[in-house]
């Protein structure tokens, strides 16, 4: 029989319960992502490139505020049923929010957020490959930018 114990539920001796970021916790430990959500946000172009924003979210919609890894990837089609062809000339770089990893060049990286949640990437492509960027949270959920084709 499962008893309450400060907001949890004691299940076969384990402490189960929701924490403060709406994540579920055993034991104080957690066991599903905090990381629930993100916002892409892709500038005008400028000079054959394009500022690109991510702010991760919590599942209540606010800012995260610890540093978090996702995977980010460049798609050819925003329903992510193709990849890029080439990645851009240049292709995806850090800017002054985070740190970035390349897995694949121009295609596939792992990106670390400030503590803050923020990341800050730039586009470039002197060309006009169509490519929209994914970027998977930590539960596997996908998140899609506009466009980041330029002229």
């Amino acid at each position: 029989m499962a008893t309450q114990i400060r907001g949890y539920k004691s299940i076969l001796g384990k402490k189960f319960g929701i924490g403060a970021y709406n994540q579920l916790v055993s034991n104080a430990i957690d066991i599903s992502p905090k990381c629930a959500d993100a916002t892409i946000t892709v500038a005008a172009e400028v000079g054959d490139a394009r500022a690109i924003t991510i702010q991760l979210k919590d599942a209540h919609g606010n800012d995260i505020d610890y540093v978090e890894e996702v995977e980010l990837v460049l798609f050819l089609t925003a329903d992510r049923l193709a990849y890029v062809v080439t990645g851009g000339s240049t292709g995806i770089a850090i800017g002054t929010d985070g740190a970035l990893s390349t897995v694949v060049a121009k295609k596939r990286f792992y990106a670390t957020s400030e503590a803050d949640g923020d990341i800050d990437l730039t586009w470039t492509d002197t060309g006009t490959e169509a490519a929209f960027l994914g970027l998977k949270l930590p539960g596997g959920r996908w998140v899609m930018s506009s466009a980041l084709t330029n002229a």
